[in-house]
């Protein structure tokens, strides 16, 4: 019987992935890796000739033959990382992306006295528990649509021990409080740039947390027509929007009253974060 090195499981693991157009081959093959033997990824470099167990190599081909068709290695493993903290997910849930710990760092380091946030489309509440573990904050209140997303989100907070009000509302649906920060990251994608995602994306994760109708403007526009009657008097808005949605956001904006509208770009240099202050 064949013995399985950590290192020779690598190389095989890589090369299955790569054949398969899997995009980073190898950072998939290390994780899956990782996960099974419970290591962290620096330790597998450490330990290249430990052995792999029957069962471990058992599981580790079955995860490999999911990853082979594109299912999205976070929703397989059932979990994924964010701003350094684990987070459980499901297909229920938008896997979070890395460019939207930018919106998590500006707010920490610009808002230090918050006392009440509301986070809209909460998802995985990946966002929110962030913010959260960062800021002293006494109230936090996080809604979606979704029941099964919020039952994601509160397992996150009890994973990462922190206390958030999650609630099932359509926007402002449920929301009487007014609070000093709005924070969202809503679908934003059209239905042009939807068709040309990848299938990985489009095949796997929930569309209703990708696609926005109205040149996908529609939730930016929902949330700012009403923004006003929920925002303490100098309450600030935070997005996460697309890169080529300043100028209409903008606009929006202005028509729904706001005049002071800040646009910060991400490490590529595209718009990214929206800051809105209600004065």
């Amino acid at each position: 019987m064949r013995v399985w090195t950590i290192r020779k499981l690598l190389d095989w693991l890589t090369a299955q992935l790569k054949k398969n157009e899997i995009t980073s081959p190898k950072q998939n093959a290390e994780t899956i890796i990782s996960h099974v033997l419970q290591m962290k990824r620096l330790d597998i470099y450490l330990q290249p000739e430990k052995e792999i167990s029957e069962a471990q190599l058992k599981i580790i081909l079955e995860i490999t033959t999911r990853r082979k068709k594109h299912e999205p290695l976070q929703y397989i493993l059932g979990e994924t990382e964010f701003y350094g903290y684990k987070f459980k997910v499901s297909n229920s849930v938008l896997i979070p992306r890395p460019e939207t710990e930018l919106l998590v760092e500006k707010i920490i380091h610009e808002e230090k006295n918050i006392d009440n946030i509301l986070d809209i489309g909460t998802g995985s509440g990946a966002i929110i528990i962030a913010l959260a573990k960062n800021l002293d904050t006494e109230n936090i209140d996080a809604v979606d649509i979704s029941e099964s997303a919020l039952k994601i989100a509160q397992q996150n907070a009890d994973l990462n021990n922190v206390e958030i009000n999650f609630f099932r509302s359509d926007i402002y649906e449920n929301i009487t409080n007014k609070y000093d920060l709005i924070i969202s990251n809503p679908p934003y994608i059209s239905q042009d740039e939807y068709e040309l995602l990848p299938k990985e994306i489009k095949d796997h994760e929930p569309r209703s947390a990708l696609h926005a109708e109205n040149n996908g403007l529609y939730f930016y526009k929902k949330i700012l027509q009403n923004a006003k009657e929920h925002l303490t008097e100098f309450g600030k808005i935070y997005f996460e929007i697309g890169y080529d949605q300043a100028e209409k956001i903008t606009g929006i904006a202005k028509e729904n009253g706001f005049s002071k509208i800040q646009v910060f770009k991400d490490l590529n240099g595209f718009d990214r974060i929206m800051r809105i202050i209600n004065r």
